[in-house]
């Protein structure tokens, strides 16, 4: 009877490791997926058996690595799409969770005391065990190494010891139960290390996530203010196109004042206008309308506070950055500049842009004066301001995204940004 059931064990724990490894490589997408994994346990066992009555039992045992688990590892590479990684991290923790059932097997064998008890315990336990795996432990464990390459490594670096373990000590050689004490003792301290460096890198991973979280949403929020700056500033521009409508009134009005003798209330009216018209018709820099308008907030920007602003730019109409991407660059370069040069000695208080195209790049450099010491880490400047310091990652990431660079530098009183971004432009919708 005992026999018997070792033989049914045999299968079933075939089953129990395929759909764990499966569920924990993600499962499967399709019923094409589904037929080919249950084709493979068909064949596999086949395999197995046949092997059982040409080598015996224990040759079988010793073959199993290379009947069963590097066929699995290329089922899930070759048939269902896994990435390498996954799927051998997968087969090593579905292997570390077939000794669950095996402990639940050696504990009615100690309570029981015949090996018909454990193969009964064995066979009892692999169905619930492989329920609550599923429902409760697969889909954290995929989750878990599909986080990150590192922890991928984490994750599969306790299955892969105690894979390589098992064999060493148990399959190949009998060193655990012989009561080889360097053997005994060397488990338990391993399995301790495995788990304070997991806990500690992982700490770490999961810091380094939230923190690039918290960095994505501040940068996206940069970006909706870009927006809405963009927005703003293209309503002072039809504010612009209303007055320039509004001219001829304007003029009726001054020939009333000239035609009655009055010409200082008509001076005094030209010299309103010519303000109201200076506040709000942006300066026309180059080619690029939203440049214009950027340009032209920041010019009111630095004149309100005392800081000379100096533009030599040629940017063209059209380019493959979104207005929002180059509102996000300038604003946040412009900005962080006339902050800088407004702290600095009044001779001194310049921020000077230059942007122009050199064959197929478009250079861009802002320099402002600064004061104190500008610290510096990856290449980027960091603030000392709680929720700043963004500005940079934010034109670093733009940059990136259209395979460019950007340097930020700093050198005799001078911080300098300068951006080299491939000059493409915008394709043109198929008619």
């Amino acid at each position: 009877m005992a026999d018997v059931l070792s033989t049914i064990n045999y299968a079933l724990v075939l089953l129990y490791g395929t759909f764990l490894t499966v569920g924990f490589a993600g499962g499967c997408d399709s019923d094409k997926e589904r037929r080919d994994v249950a084709l493979f346990c068909v064949i596999i066992l086949a395999v197995q058996t046949l092997c059982f009555f040409l080598f015996g039992f224990e040759t079988t045992r010793q073959l199993y690595p290379l009947l069963t688990h590097i066929p699995l590892f290329l089922l899930l590479v070759a048939r269902l799409k896994r990435r390498w990684g996954i799927a051998l991290v997968s087969v090593l923790t579905a292997y570390f969770c077939c000794q669950l059932p095996r402990w639940i097997g050696t504990l009615t064998l100690y309570i029981f005391g015949t090996s018909l008890a454990y193969e009964v315990g064995y066979v009892l336990s692999l169905a619930p065990l492989l329920y609550v795996l599923r429902r409760y432990f697969v889909r954290a464990a995929y989750q878990a190494m599909t986080f990150s390459r590192r922890s991928l490594l984490l994750f599969g670096g306790l299955p892969l010891f105690y894979y390589a373990f098992d064999y060493a000590t148990t399959v190949y050689t009998d060193a655990l139960y012989t009561g080889v004490r360097m053997v005994i003792e060397f488990l338990p301290a391993a399995m301790a290390l495995f788990y304070v460096v997991f806990v500690a890198a992982y700490h770490q991973e999961i810091q380094r996530r939230l923190q690039l979280e918290t960095d994505n949403a501040i940068l996206t929020a940069q970006s909706e203010r870009a927006k809405n700056e963009i927005s703003a500033l293209q309503q002072v521009q039809q504010q612009t196109s209303v007055y320039r409508h509004d001219m001829r009134h304007h003029l009726s009005f001054l020939g009333s004042y000239l035609e009655v003798g009055e010409i200082d209330k008509a001076r005094e009216y030209i010299r309103q206008a010519q303000t109201d018209i200076d506040s709000i018709v942006p300066v026309r820099y180059c080619e690029n309308n939203a440049v214009n308008l950027i340009l032209s907030s920041f010019a009111a920007k630095a004149r309100q506070q005392d800081v000379a602003f100096s533009a030599e730019v040629n940017i063209p109409a059209d380019l493959h950055l979104s207005d929002t991407e180059l509102c996000a660059m300038l604003s946040n370069g412009l900005d962080n500049a006339i902050s800088a040069a407004a702290q600095a000695e009044d001779a001194q208080r310049t921020v000077r842009i230059n942007c122009q195209p050199h064959k197929d790049k478009l250079l861009l450099y802002i320099s402002n004066p600064y004061c104190g010491t500008v610290r510096m880490r990856d290449g980027l400047p960091q603030s000392s301001r709680p929720q700043h310091g963004y500005g940079a990652k934010s034109i670093r990431m733009i940059a990136e995204k259209h395979n460019g660079y950007c340097a930020f530098e700093t050198g005799e009183g001078l911080f300098t940004l300068k951006v080299v971004l491939p000059l493409l432009k915008k394709r043109c919708a198929r008619a």
